[in-house]
């Protein structure tokens, strides 16, 4: 606990500097007085001020004290990217996204990629090294609200920062993220055209996963406007069946499909909020000799390629677009590099809505793989 009160009293110490409490040439409270502010041990104040020194924010040494100095951005030539983790059998970052921003680094920056291993700690500490190893940092954050205050100091000391994909609450800082609100819309408003009135929505429990919540959000929202809400009809999973507990991941996803697609009054359509459920839902529905889209459809948000959902013919395909992403947010890297990014905004990606009867000819013909029709 002590190494983190460290970082946020010395994240603290350098909000103070930049908003102009502390000016430059001037002294900081010593390690003993900082320790009787702040109610920590000795050591983690001293922690905490050897932090501001090594970032150099201050000066320290002899009878002088702690004195705020003079700071001045050295050019790295390298640009961070802090991914939340590094994930090989989910294809992430995608090779698209990082294509794109290789693209838009030309050959002045090296990019340097971050594992912070869904560890809210993590991301803290890397966030503020890399603020000092790297000239810009593109971020696609854990989405935890504690790096919140480390986000926004960053933002106002004028560290170039974008982040990608979800925003954390009360962070103010450009971000580019898919227009999930719009293709919920779409889908949703898809399967009731199509006159589906029960549809299923499967989803991991993400409360602090902004897309998450925004998917949910807007579904709930258009069951409600047209009438046709059914909360039994809802279900979130653990967030530790995505990556921790991966081996329980197929029985409880099962159970859960069985009892949305059985019963007096089933689900006739399911809308999934990301790929790896998307991918489960047509393997229950093949081991279950379920007929798709006879027995029911399905909707899922697509960010692999499509030929990795094992069927991909069978599913109606909201595509995220990764090189749109990268393309944008290095742009808006390099503007804030320069001085010219303007105002700090969300900056929505518009995905590709595919039904099922199109996706073979973005795919070649994965109908040769239907048995049969292989000659």
């Amino acid at each position: 606990m002590s190494r983190v009160r460290w970082r946020e009293i010395a994240d603290d110490l350098l909000a103070r500097i930049d908003r102009g409490e502390y000016q430059i040439g001037g002294r900081l409270p010593t390690s003993s007085q900082l320790a009787l502010q702040t109610g920590v041990s000795l050591v983690t104040a001293h922690k905490a001020l050897e932090e501001l020194q090594r970032v150099g924010a201050v000066t320290r040494g002899g009878r002088r004290g702690t004195i705020v100095a003079k700071r001045e951005r050295r050019k790295t030539g390298r640009i961070a990217f802090i991914v939340d983790q590094i994930d090989f059998a989910l294809n992430f970052p995608r090779p698209e996204l990082l294509a794109a921003v290789h693209e838009g680094l030309g050959t002045e920056y090296n990019l340097v990629i971050c594992d912070s291993k869904a560890s809210v700690h993590r991301e803290i500490e890397l966030l503020n090294r890399m603020a000092d190893e790297s000239d810009g940092i593109l971020c696609w954050p854990t989405g935890d609200e504690a790096a919140a205050a480390t986000i926004n100091n960053l933002v106002a000391r004028g560290t170039p920062l974008v982040l990608l994909d979800r925003i954390p609450v009360d962070v103010n800082a450009d971000v580019v993220l898919t227009d999930s609100v719009s293709a919920t819309r779409q889908a949703a408003e898809f399967l009731i055209q199509r006159g589906h009135r029960r549809i299923g929505l499967i989803t991991f429990d993400k409360p602090q996963v902004s897309t998450v919540v925004e998917r949910c959000g807007m579904f709930e929202s258009i069951m409600a406007e047209h009438g046709i809400a059914s909360p039994d009809l809802v279900r979130k999973l653990p967030e530790s069946l995505e990556v921790q507990d991966r081996a329980h991941f197929s029985q409880v996803l099962d159970d859960a499909l069985f009892a949305l697609l059985n019963g007096p009054s089933p689900a006739t359509a399911i809308l999934c909020v990301q790929d790896l459920l998307g991918v489960a839902v047509l393997r229950y529905a093949a081991n279950a000799d379920l007929r798709i889209p006879e027995d029911f459809e399905i909707v899922t948000f697509n960010d692999w390629p499509p030929h990795w959902l094992g069927r991909p013919w069978q599913a109606h395909r909201i595509a995220v677009q990764p090189s749109d992403m990268g393309r944008v947010a290095i742009n808006r890297l390099l503007a804030q590099i320069r001085g010219e990014a303007g105002e700090l905004r969300p900056h929505h990606i518009p995905t590709v809505f595919t039904p099922a009867d199109l996706l073979v000819d973005s795919v070649g013909d994965p109908r040769l793989d239907r048995p049969s029709e292989v000659s």
